[in-house]
Parts: structure tokens; C-alpha cells; sequence
């Protein structure tokens, strides 16, 4: 099913309707919103274990994409970055593991809600104004 864009107000209602988010994104710049949307929803996500999603996945809040390969960007003649390229059999098994077993689901997307839970704006902002004057 792929949805048209919505509102944002409307994701909730949308995520509640699921039974677990799959990010196997190979990059993000700092840490991925609509992630941690769904996961502070307190549902369980497959997703890939680098970039800005290392901030908030743990073993205990997700299913992570662990095994990555180096994917080459080029620019011009030359590299311009190397992403993680997520393992496609691993995201399978994730996937499959999790199909098969739903009722393990529960306890990592209460986890996850819980720990979203600590990640507010406010908090945020006064990590980066500690991490700004150290």
C-alpha cells in the first residue's frame, strides 16, 4: 500500500495501523525523523545500524541492519563519499523473523516509545548548547 502525502498530524493515526517500520535508509545526515516518529508511536523498526540512525537504534529498542558493504558516491573521477550499503539477505531474515513472530514485536516498540520519549526538543537543545560551551 503506498500512501499520497499527508499531513503530518495524520502519521499517527497512520503508524498505529502497522505492524513495523523498515528503514534500511544507506545514509542520513544526522538523525532520521520520520524514524523516530514512528518508533516514539512505540512500534518496532527493522533499520539499517549507521549514520544518524546509530543515535537511536539499540539492540533492545529495534531489529538493526547490522552487516553493511561499503557503496562508493562517486563525483566526477573521484569518490565524493562512501555510504553503508545495508545487507539485503540480513533485511529479509528481519523481516521474515518478525512476520513469523509478532508477538516478539511488543516489547521492543514499548522500548522504543520509551526511549523516544527521553529525545525531546527541549532536551536536545540543551545537550547541543552544553555540547556549544564546553
Amino acid at each position: 500500500l503506498t500512501l499520497l502525502p499527508r499531513p503530518n498530524a495524520q502519521m499517527a493515526r497512520i503508524y498505529k495501523n502497522t505492524d513495523i517500520g523498515l528503514f534500511p535508509n544507506r545514509c542520513e545526515g544526522g538523525t532520521n525523523l520520520v524514524l523516530m516518529e514512528y518508533m516514539a508511536c512505540g512500534k518496532p523498526v527493522i533499520a539499517s545500524f549507521s549514520s544518524g540512525h546509530k543515535d537511536i537504534l539499540t539492540q533492545n529498542n529495534s531489529i538493526p541492519i547490522r552487516r553493511m558493504k561499503p557503496m562508493d558516491i562517486p563525483m566526477g573521477d573521484s569518490t565524493h563519499s562512501i555510504w553503508d550499503d545495508p545487507d539485503l539477505e540480513e533485511t529479509i531474515t528481519h523481516l521474515e523473523l518478525a512476520y513469523q513472530n509478532r508477538g516478539s514485536l511488543l516489547p521492543i516498540g514499548r522500548q522504543a516509545g520509551e526511549d523516544l520519549s527521553k529525545l525531546t526538543w527541549k532536551k536536545m537543545g540543551e545537550k547541543f548548547y552544553t555540547l556549544l560551551t564546553s
